[in-house]
């Protein structure tokens, strides 16, 4: 009984080591045989790409509903948002924009609104030029439209090029010219040129 150890043990050896040399090998046999039997790759099965100009979405960014505030060289404040905006691909700071709204707060209290349907922004210079049905809305108690406005916010001079109509406190105006600017309070104000019919309504 003293000899069924030693030879368990021996055997158990010879087993540990045929398997230390065996199984490697399986490994391997099993791993080439996987490379040997795998399907190879057909470009046609890839998953389709979208057809898309890459260079053209990049050129058709666009800003949603956009903001850009700030202060005139006179102190007034200024608001101006869009529904939209697109850079210009050569110069991001300038822009167009679709549904303007600007919003001028002077020092005296006095607020103006101007809404229109386009526009063009230079962040930068602070220039603008809104077109498409615009209107002009103050606090004073005028409610005008004109076809185009265009300007600089850094020093408030805005100006209507063409012909200006609408409400004013004293009754219907006419005007061939309009300029929205500072005076000297620091508080906006509207000067009217190039012939005015003002069809006066005395208050009821």
């Amino acid at each position: 009984m003293a000899s069924a150890r030693p030879l368990s043990e021996s055997l158990h050896s010879r087993l540990v080591r045929m398997a230390k040399l065996v199984l490697p090998v399986l490994a391997l046999m099993l791993l080439s045989t996987l490379f040997l039997l795998a399907r190879s790759v057909n470009p046609d099965d890839a998953i389709p790409v979208a057809d898309v100009d890459v260079s053209e979405r990049a050129r058709d960014q666009q800003l949603t509903m956009p903001r850009f505030t700030g202060v005139s060289q006179d102190g007034t404040a200024f608001d101006l948002s869009a529904r939209l905006a697109r850079p210009d691909p050569t110069d991001p700071r300038r822009m167009t924009a679709e549904e303007l709204r600007l919003v001028l707060d002077g020092l005296n209290g006095g607020q103006s609104t101007v809404i229109s349907n386009a526009g063009d922004v230079d962040t930068a210079r602070r220039t603008l030029v809104l077109t498409g049905d615009v209107k002009i809305e103050t606090s004073t108690g005028y409610s005008l439209t004109t076809d185009r406005l265009e300007g600089s916010l850094g020093r408030l001079d805005v100006v209507s090029p063409g012909p200006v109509s609408g409400d004013g406190p004293l009754g219907r105006l006419r005007a061939g010219e309009m300029r929205l600017n500072e005076d000297a309070d620091g508080g906006t104000r509207l000067l009217f040129t190039g012939g005015v019919d003002l069809l006066y309504q005395p208050p009821t």
